[in-house]
């Protein structure tokens, strides 16, 4: 049974002298290969080409860009091209780097370039793992004991955490809400700390248990307490996935609407 919060239930012979093998009046006669079987040369299958993959990027020289910084223009819709909180891990490592915010990756200020991914990760483009990885690619880059790097990788460490097993949940959860916990761990910010998935934990031990039950949700209330997970993280922290729990939230609600 679930718990408080929620109502439950889930022809012819061998071949002689008449046969057409020996020529007789069956048929005509069977014409032996000029090279045995055996023997015959067989044309080797084409393998198909694997495309070579590309070259990892090289390490930056750590020269100043020419390019103008891009515009932040958080808060406002419209602006895609760069649009994250600056008071997130992002913007205060690139607020933190000072000049060498400027520095050449690719022919931009590496602020342009970090200002870009953090973007990605807030509107979708990338998720916030994905994001992780790519900051980890640019920090690499950077030469060793500049600003630049030193101020990003302080960034990262407070982001980012080692895979782990996702938290336990009753085997009584609907399929959406175990989909949810899996993904909501997989953003390293929530493995460093686990806010939301804490609290999902026990949300569904407080109305699920083991008993494998697909009986109705009341999806209102339920989709309420979900959505509450949605205010335990500040926006600033959209560069490295506060944005993905909205998203993965109503991904969630959606599916527990559908099977109603």
């Amino acid at each position: 049974m679930g718990g408080r919060g929620s109502s439950l239930g889930k022809g012819g012979g061998k071949g002689g002298a008449s046969s057409p093998a020996a020529g007789g009046a069956g048929g005509p006669a069977q014409v032996e290969p000029a090279v045995p079987e055996t023997e015959q040369v067989r044309p080797e299958p084409e393998t198909p080409d694997v495309p070579e993959k590309p070259a990892p990027p090289g390490p930056v020289s750590g020269e100043m860009s020419e390019a103008p910084l891009l515009p932040n223009g958080w808060g406002d819709p419209t602006k895609t091209d760069v649009n994250f909180h600056d008071d997130g891990q992002i913007g205060s490592a690139i607020k933190a780097m000072s000049a060498d915010a400027r520095m050449d990756v690719d022919g931009e200020p590496v602020a342009n370039v970090l200002g870009r991914v953090a973007t990605d990760v807030v509107t979708g483009r990338r998720t916030a793992a994905e994001g992780v990885e790519a900051y980890k690619e640019i920090r690499d880059r950077l030469p060793e004991g500049s600003e630049a790097r030193q101020t990003l990788d302080f960034a990262i460490s407070r982001i980012d955490a080692p895979a782990s097993p996702p938290p336990d949940v009753p085997a009584g959860a609907p399929e959406p809400l175990k989909a949810l916990m899996n993904e909501l761990h997989s953003i390293p910010l929530l493995r460093r700390d686990p806010q939301e998935t804490a609290k999902l934990q026990e949300i569904l031990r407080e109305n699920f248990d083991d008993d494998v039950d697909d009986g109705p949700i009341h999806i209102r209330s339920f989709a309420r307490e979900l959505r509450e997970l949605n205010e335990l993280r500040h926006e600033s922290d959209g560069d490295a996935g506060k944005f993905d729990v909205n998203r993965a939230i109503e991904r969630a609600i959606n599916a527990l609407t559908d099977r109603e």
